[in-house]
């Protein structure tokens, strides 16, 4: 399973600002650590105002409890949106069984 989290910048204090980096440098350990995961790819906006994640996850159930983790963590700081995304060999099945219904 992926997912997608995309997350948007709320206005900071510089005390703000720094408390939120502290924390994110211990989440990105965690990551790190955790072998159930593995980013895929992390983009931020060029303007600052957000950017998003992708991760790719083994164990579905510690990879849905971090995320978890990681919104109630930064929510003060961020406001975060995930969403369970699929590859396209992954979601062709479904693309297909969905053509066929349209079309039955």
């Amino acid at each position: 399973m992926y997912s997608v989290m995309t997350w948007k910048a709320r206005p900071l204090s510089p005390e703000q600002d720094k408390r939120m980096m502290d924390i994110w440098g211990k989440i990105e350990a965690d990551l790190a650590a955790n072998t159930s995961l593995e980013r895929v790819c992390w983009f931020m906006y060029t303007d600052g105002s957000g950017g998003v994640t992708i991760t790719k996850a083994r164990d579905v159930d510690r990879a849905l409890a971090f995320e978890a983790e990681v919104a109630l963590a930064l929510a003060e700081f961020l406001e975060i949106e995930s969403k369970a995304a699929l590859d396209l060999d992954s979601a062709m099945p479904a693309i297909l069984k969905a053509v066929e219904r349209v079309n039955a």
